[in-house]
């Protein structure tokens, strides 16, 4: 009963004292007296029946609950309340790659839960750039980075692309070297942390020492009850050291978002372990507790691979004196195997989505799919335009639905997904079809070296290709890399055609040839049309008949087979009159033509 009382308390001070009858709701009372909803929130009552209370109690945040409530009541001023709700809700989060290659889905999943997150509670997105590993560091893996992001669509609130001196920047962690050593000596005053002369050969000692007790490698601690004078002498000696983290015996436990309670004592795990390494940059985790604290990150939405590390950072917040933030662990993503995914395979580098030719809106439905945390199933409840994919995942976010278990790439629900969406920006409107038949523009001009004159660059004939690969194609690209759509942009000049006739065959050709360009250039409706198809193939069957009868042929000649190798250059593809509609009647007689040249020549 905290929340009533504690209620009913303010209320009375506020002058006004209010009697709670025994079986009332906690909802009939906040009806009669009005005030939290003037605060932006709704139901009010026991801990175990609110929803406010139960929500902001499951994201970590339960004590603001109450400062909620005493708003109106302390600033008798509901403007000056509302605005402090909306100080409260400003969540932060950070995106914190490190810059050793190119970011790569997995890293884009982590950003993009950030991303929902933030914006569902009107909060901060920021990118932090994580580059302390100096040996492994790729100059132009931070640019991958950025522009990665850019195109999903994850655009960083604040981040080194922004302006590097906003606040609580810089966002690189090159640049603050100076912070990190300035927190160092803190705990090294106060006993906290201690200096390290052991070197590559005691380590290694240690280390195979522990393989032959098949155990893990856990620092025995050596040098930490060196004296102050001890470490001066040997500083001045200039024996390299690094900055170890004095740990206790101490179990840590806390409640993540995602995984629940989670327990581990990093005493056992590992020993003591570094802060600042020999090269006076800092380790990951003293790096990102400091700066989590210094930008005020509330919630930190990471990889599972990193929940062993997490209360080894819960020990340096209590060391400092600071508050942690609140957990989420994302689960793992894994290859088809089972193996787990890495920055050095080129297949799932982000940005090899955009060049394969899949759309951002594809790639972000598709990670959905890799850790819950949406209301509704988005595979069944699909999107109802292709422009606002990110408005409608950040209305159906919710981080109590987040899943723990593992997940693995799924190329064939990107591909479903990625058909689904061209489908869904071709019935989106006018803009949309217009994106998307300037995007095929641009693949058919880049891949066959055509200019803008060429027939098969024209708005109308794009259009129709488009419209009837939408069922057929997964990618745009497809329209041009796929071997079996190639006579959508076959020259047919280039087209040999002996090797899939014999002399009696040839003969029948070019009779068919005639017979169709004649029957063709007599048609004055719509080739395109839909409707009329049944009666021209019906049409088509009955010349094919006639022709059979007079040709030098034993009388199984495939006509229909044979005029798609006159329009295409192939005996196998689509049906001829999805050819036919698709050229439309002057393209098809113009490859009559060209295919009449051919048969005469040879």
């Amino acid at each position: 009963m905290k929340a009533r009382k504690i209620l009913i308390k303010k209320w009375s001070e506020f002058g006004r004292v209010v009697s709670v009858s025994s079986g009332e709701s906690s909802n009939e009372v906040h009806k009669r007296t009005k005030r939290v909803s003037e605060c932006e929130f709704t139901l009010v009552g026991t801990d175990a029946e609110d929803p406010v209370v139960a929500k902001l109690s499951k994201i970590g945040c339960l004590e603001h609950h109450y400062k909620v409530q005493d708003c109106y009541f302390d600033t008798k001023d509901w403007r000056k309340c509302t605005q402090q709700v909306k100080e409260f809700q400003q969540f932060r989060v950070r995106f914190a790659p490190s810059p050793t290659g190119k970011l790569h889905i997995g890293g884009l999943r982590t950003a993009f839960y950030n991303y929902l997150f933030a914006k569902k509670y009107n909060g901060k997105f920021i990118l932090r750039i994580e580059d302390t590993d100096q040996d492994r560091l790729k100059i132009d893996s931070i640019q991958n980075i950025i522009e990665s992001l850019e195109w999903a669509g994850l655009e960083p609130d604040l981040g080194p692309h922004k302006n590097d001196n906003q606040e609580d920047g810089p966002w690189l962690q090159s640049k603050r070297l100076d912070i990190y050593h300035d927190y160092i000596k803190l705990l090294l005053d106060s006993k906290k942390a201690y200096h390290c002369f052991c070197d590559e050969s005691r380590l290694s000692l240690l280390k195979r020492n522990a393989a032959k007790r098949q155990e893990k490698l856990s620092y025995d601690g050596k040098c930490r009850h060196l004296s102050d004078s001890q470490v001066t002498n040997l500083i001045s000696e200039g024996r390299p050291y690094v900055i170890r983290f004095k740990l206790e015996d101490k179990e840590v436990v806390y409640n993540d978002l995602t995984t629940g309670i989670h327990k581990n004592n990093p005493f056992k795990q590992e020993g003591d372990f570094v802060l600042i390494k020999s090269d006076k940059f800092p380790t990951y985790h003293f790096a990102n507790v400091v700066d989590d604290h210094l930008m005020r990150i509330t919630h930190v939405l990471r990889g599972q691979e990193w929940q062993l590390s997490t209360s080894k950072h819960i020990l340096l917040y209590e060391a400092f004196g600071w508050k942690h933030p609140v957990y989420a662990h994302l689960p793992l993503i894994c290859n088809n195997d089972g193996s787990k995914i890495s920055k050095r395979q080129n297949d799932i580098d982000v940005l090899s989505y955009r060049r394969n030719g899949y759309l951002p809106q594809s790639v972000l439905a598709y990670l959905s799919t890799f850790g819950g945390g949406l209301k509704v199933n988005i595979l069944e409840n699909f999107f109802k335009n292709s422009q606002n994919v990110l408005g409608e995942l950040i209305e159906n976010f919710d981080e109590t639905q987040m899943s723990s278990r593992p997940v693995k790439l799924n190329p064939e629900l990107l591909e479903n997904i990625n058909r689904r969406f061209i489908r869904l920006k071709l019935r989106s409107g006018k803009t949309e079809r217009e994106s998307l038949i300037n995007e095929l523009r641009d693949l058919v001009k880049n891949k066959f070296k055509m200019e803008n004159s060429d027939l098969y660059l024209s708005i109308g004939y794009l259009e129709s290709v488009l419209d009837w690969s939408q069922d057929r194609i997964f990618k745009l690209k497809d329209l041009v890399d796929d071997e079996k759509n190639m006579f959508l942009w076959t020259d047919m000049s280039n087209v040999s055609l002996d090797e899939n006739l014999d002399l009696n065959t040839k003969e029948n050709s070019k009779v068919l040839v005639e017979i169709l360009r004649n029957f063709l250039s007599k048609k004055c409706e719509d080739l395109k049309n839909a409707s009329s198809n049944a009666k021209l193939k019906k049409e088509l069957n009955e010349l094919f008949k006639s022709i059979s009868k007079s040709a030098k042929s034993d009388g199984k000649m495939n006509y229909w087979k044979l005029s798609r190798l006159l329009l295409t250059g192939r005996l196998e593809g689509p049906p001829v009159l999805d050819i036919i509609n698709l050229l439309g009647k002057d393209n098809v007689i113009y490859r009559l033509n060209i295919a009449e040249k051919i048969l005469n020549k040879n």
